[in-house]
């Protein structure tokens, strides 16, 4: 299910999924993250709310589809998630935080710089928690051009 998430195999995801007799939160998850990537953010909503009929509300699957509305750069749609997720799970502060920066980057995607820098300073004091480091590499016409991994607080990057 996760190979046909990556990969765009939405009749081959759907397959796999109705398959499936015992439909854990991971398996919603990756359905949900398989229909975010292809943009079809209603089918994903509607996979949500199925799921929260019999299930308590799960950050990971709000979190999976605000990525796939960052590279949708939807803003309005995400902004809506976001609050959502507020709403849902006002104590995952870290889980929230994620939510912060994939936000703010939307927010960046479409242009409002200041938007982003600001939203997300606010959230994350509000928040009072610090963004984890990790790895990010950058990837052009499928080749990987940068890489950049964190080390205390500055980056170091690698080009090939």
């Amino acid at each position: 299910l996760n190979a046909c998430s990556h990969s765009g195999l939405l009749q081959e995801a759907w397959s796999i999924f109705n398959d499936t007799p015992f439909k854990t939160e991971r398996i919603f998850t990756t359905m949900v993250d398989c229909l975010s990537r292809l943009f079809l953010f209603d089918e994903a909503q509607n996979l949500i709310n199925e799921y929260e009929k019999t299930n308590k509300p799960s950050v990971i699957m709000y979190t999976s589809l605000l990525s796939g509305l960052r590279n949708n750069r939807n803003r309005y749609l995400s902004e809506k998630i976001y609050n959502r997720m507020k709403s849902l799970f006002p104590d995952q502060k870290q889980d929230l935080v994620a939510g912060v920066i994939l936000l703010s980057n939307i927010y960046s995607s479409v242009g409002e710089h200041e938007l982003a820098t600001t939203f997300r300073s606010d959230q994350i004091n509000y928040l009072g928690k610090n963004v984890k480091l990790g790895l990010s590499c950058t990837e052009v016409n499928g080749q990987l051009v940068a890489e950049s991994l964190p080390m205390h607080s500055e980056n170091y990057f690698w080009y090939t």
